[in-house]
Formats: structure tokens, sequence, C-alpha cells
């Protein structure tokens, strides 16, 4: 779908490289190496991206360096779409869609950074009326293909709403860090 949306094949797989961790910061030639593109190509990208509003650039010795600019008022939106047509994305939104019931789901800063910092961390929050066993049974198939277990909660939209009115400290965690949403919309959050 991207490669439809967007025109250029190098501004995508730039844009890839930024939406991975939004702290990081390349420099022309870097992002040349990491994607094996020309030169000209890469630093035409990164103008364009700048101009966009969604990349800013600043001297760091004798490089000029390219980061997110995180005041970027679509990014959050560019960093969900970028993650659904990942190929770890696009596997679960595969899985899930055979789970009638799902309202919501909310990937969060434990899976995007790879490390949990209590037990009670999970990598997805599925909001809801759906049926745990089916929903277990889609995420055991998205384990299976990548070797990887993955914490998922799965919480109807009453539950959901409770929680956060007694403001649970499992549902703030979620809440309250780096989040994307997969499926549904920001305001279910709200």
């Amino acid at each position: 779908m991207l490669k439809k949306l967007f025109i250029s094949k190098v501004r995508i797989r730039i844009l890839e490289q930024y939406m991975l961790d939004l702290n990081t910061s390349f420099h022309v030639r870097g992002l040349v190496r990491l994607l094996d593109e020309e030169i000209n190509a890469v630093r035409r990208e990164l103008l364009n991206l700048q101009d966009a509003g969604i990349l800013k650039s600043q001297k760091d010795g004798n490089k000029l360096v390219y980061r997110i600019d995180k005041r970027c008022h679509i990014l959050q939106e560019l960093r969900s779409m970028f993650f659904k047509e990942s190929e770890i994305g696009t596997s679960i939104m595969e899985a899930i869609d055979s789970v009638d019931g799902i309202s919501l789901v909310v990937l969060t800063e434990s899976f995007l950074k790879k490390r949990y910092e209590n037990k009670t961390d999970v990598d997805f929050l599925f909001i809801g009326n759906m049926k745990v066993r089916d929903l277990t049974t889609a995420m055991s198939s998205v384990e299976k293909n990548f070797g990887k277990e993955l914490r998922f909660s799965a919480i109807t939209k009453e539950d959901f709403n409770f929680a956060r009115k007694k403001q649970e400290p499992f549902l703030m965690n979620v809440l309250e860090k780096d989040k994307i949403i997969m499926f549904g919309q920001l305001s279910d959050l709200l």
C-alpha cells in the first residue's frame, strides 16, 4: 500500500529506518551505506522529508545529521502506517482479522523497545468483546511465525473504562507510554 501511496522507493526506505526508532539519527553517507542507494537520491529525499516537516537537520561536527522532528503533526499516523505495513504488523493484522469483536489494538512501548520494565508489561492490548480463546489461537500463529513469545492482554470496553477511572497501574503504564494504535481510533482510549 505504501508503495502506491508514496512515489519514491528511496523515501519509503528512509522513512522505514526512522519509524523503527524515533530517536535515531543518520547522516547522508550512513543512510547510503545502510540502504545501498545512490547518494543523490538519498540526499534529495532527506531534503524532501525535511521540507515536509518530518525530519530536521543539525550539524554534528563536520556532518549534517537528520532526525525525526517530534513536533511533526502527522508523526503518529505515519508511524502507525509503517508499522502496519511491516512484516510483523501485517502478520498480526491478518491473524486478528479472523477474531470477531476487537474494537482497538494497541502496540505498546514494551514491544517497540523490546524490553519489559515490570511483570505487567505487555506487547499488545486488545480492547473489545472478543473471545479470548480465538485471540489466543490467532496470536499463537503469529508467535510461531516469528519465533517469539508475545505478551498481550484482552479487556472489554467496560472493564477498560472502569480500570481507567480507577487508574489501574497496568493500564496507566500502557496509556502513559509510547504506543501505536494498530486498529481502532485513538479517541477510543480517551
